[in-house]
């Protein structure tokens, strides 16, 4: 068949092949996991020494025996990475078949560039699915301060970062955010408060809020008043509670400086879309969370037993029909050195 008596589209002007594919936002793994640690061993340790620096000395008449007061107690964390290994082949099928994106015309791609085509497909498909999962621990760290690593093929495991109970809180009814007599402000400052006097806790200085909490929180006349609103693009924001679409928007400062960021991202798994925190949830957070990528070694003799972050390699299988696999491997976990330093709460109902 000659290419003029090609139809397999009736219409010759194509206006363009889009992908639903935003880049994601790692909105979590950027603002509290600064920090990267690899390692080759089979679990990631590390340790703790209380605050000891803001003890009282002891009074004492002046002839009595000096009183002991330095102490030491640590406390130790221990944690074992998860393992992350997606794989995928180039069938000749795909090959054969006009890819997604490429223009018909008769200087189309040949079959050996449309196969190149397609392995860097799959790897940015799977860097990126990668990606996503550890924004997913990274998010499950601070939102619940534990996260439940499961698969087909792993057992279900509780990883719990020991935050302090009183630092997940739930408001019944009559407390909520929005209830009659109740003080948006003052819950917040009293939430600061208990997060700097915690443990390896820390002043906050960002709360993000859901979506269903911005609807409340923007007509609250005290926060208003006491909200830095007044920067490029936020007026609008503030007045008529209408936002840019996007994972994460800030929206002003209190006057604590705390910045306010609405949040409303996602995760798809198998089709169903599942978002990161709920809409009627907040979170304070702070830099002393100290949170750290934490990769382990890589189960490949081709990565030479490496702690990389992600490691992608490719191989043929042999045999009547020879294919070639994409694999990419990944053994990550988001640690919260100082969960304390967090605090989640459900304020509607």
């Amino acid at each position: 068949m000659t290419w003029t008596n090609y139809q397999l589209w009736n219409t010759r002007t194509l206006l363009g092949v889009y992908r639903d594919l935003l880049p994601p936002q790692n909105y979590w793994l950027n603002l509290l996991f600064p920090n990267q640690m690899n390692s080759t061993d089979e679990y990631i340790d590390f340790g703790k020494i209380p605050r000891v620096n803001r003890k009282l000395a002891p009074f004492v008449v002046p002839m009595a025996q000096g009183r002991p007061i330095y102490e030491e107690a640590a406390y130790l964390g221990r944690f074992k990475p998860a393992y992350i290994k997606p794989s995928d082949p180039v069938t000749p099928s795909r090959v054969l078949t006009r890819r997604a994106g490429a223009l018909l015309t008769p200087g189309d791609d040949s079959p050996m560039a449309r196969y190149n085509a397609i392995k860097a497909d799959i790897v940015q498909f799977h860097r990126d699915a990668v990606e996503r999962r550890w924004e997913w621990l990274a998010a499950k760290a601070i939102l619940d301060a534990k996260v439940v690593i499961e698969g087909d093929d792993y057992p279900s495991t509780l990883v719990d970062f020991q935050r302090a109970a009183g630092h997940t809180i739930v408001l019944g009814a009559g407390a909520r955010w929005g209830d009659a007599g109740v003080s948006i402000y003052d819950s917040i400052q009293s939430w600061m408060d208990m997060m700097h006097l915690a443990p390896f806790g820390g002043a906050p200085n960002r709360i993000t809020i859901g979506t269903s909490v911005w609807a409340v929180m923007r007509k609250d006349p005290e926060i208003l008043a006491n909200m830095n609103k007044f920067y490029r693009g936020n007026e609008t924001a503030v007045k008529t509670g209408l936002l840019p679409t996007g994972e994460a928007r800030f929206v002003g400062s209190l006057s604590a400086n705390l910045d306010v960021w609405v949040y409303n991202d996602f995760y798809a798994v198998n089709g169903t879309v599942t978002p990161f925190m709920s809409p009627k949830d907040i979170v304070l957070s702070g830099p002393a969370v100290a949170g750290y990528q934490c990769f382990g070694a890589i189960m490949d003799v081709h990565a030479q037993f490496q702690a990389l972050p992600i490691f992608i390699r490719n191989y043929i299988q042999d045999g009547d029909v020879a294919l070639e696999q994409i694999l990419t491997q990944s053994a990550p976990l988001m640690v919260p050195v100082n969960p304390n330093a967090t605090l989640k709460a459900t304020v509607l109902g």
